[in-house]
């Protein structure tokens, strides 16, 4: 059982979509930009996508793109639930693949998380201009962290996961700057379809640098993108 400790409340942030990029809505009425659209924008992404799609057919990409996004969600469902310690026997019938890759995760999740202070929750920074959805800060291994649980079909290398370091670091930036509270540690948590697991672990202090270069080159581009429109 884990410990659920009483968070912070954030607000639920209203969500807009423009020119396919995803937009949270401050309470302040700032339209702040998700750190995946933040990160899917950046030089080479998309022209790596658009090959990739080529390659494989635009038919054969939709049903790849498809599969992954309800393993996804699925896996994700029962881990928020897991984690609080709810009933998961109802999310069985709802991708079998994800069902059995939760039951390979899940004596890691018991290893080594210990409590939940928040999950799924939108969260943004006004010093880094951006927003997002954040899947968990909590108690990993004795110390808060921020915990990203990621399905795979084959495992990535830790060198092509540095996207994903740094989104964790822009949640623990937006977690800091609204409770005070420094989340030095995150950790992506990744299983593959052939049941491969990876934990790859942290320092945000790593990946604040990054981030702050990837959100200027996104403004910056976004200014030019919107001079050409007018």
């Amino acid at each position: 059982m884990n410990t659920k400790y009483n968070g912070p409340a954030f607000p639920e942030l209203p969500v807009h979509t423009a020119n396919g990029m995803r937009f949270y809505e401050t309470p302040e009425g700032d339209k702040l930009p998700s750190i995946t659209t933040v990160l899917g924008k950046q030089p080479g992404k998309q022209s790596g996508l658009k090959k990739w799609r080529k390659r494989v057919g635009e038919q054969q990409a939709r049903i790849i793109s498809g599969k992954a996004a309800r393993r996804g969600t699925v896996f994700h469902n029962l881990v928020e639930d897991y984690l609080n310690n709810q009933a998961i026997e109802h999310h069985k019938g709802d991708n079998f693949l994800a069902w059995c890759l939760f039951g390979e995760m899940r004596k890691h999740l018991d290893e080594h998380i210990d409590g939940v202070i928040l999950q799924e929750q939108n969260m943004y920074s006004k010093i880094y201009k951006v927003a997002g959805r954040c899947d968990l800060i909590g108690v990993y291994d004795d110390k808060i962290t921020v915990v990203d649980f990621k399905t795979t079909t084959t495992m990535k290398k830790e060198e092509w996961c540095e996207d994903y370091f740094i989104q964790c670091a822009a949640y623990a930036s937006m977690y800091e700057e609204h409770t005070g509270v420094v989340v030095d540690d995150i950790v992506i948590m990744m299983i593959a379809e052939d049941g491969q697991i990876e934990l790859f672990e942290k320092k945000t202090k790593d990946y604040l640098a990054k981030l702050d270069k990837i959100m200027t080159e996104f403004y910056d581009n976004l200014v030019i993108e919107m001079e050409i429109a007018v």
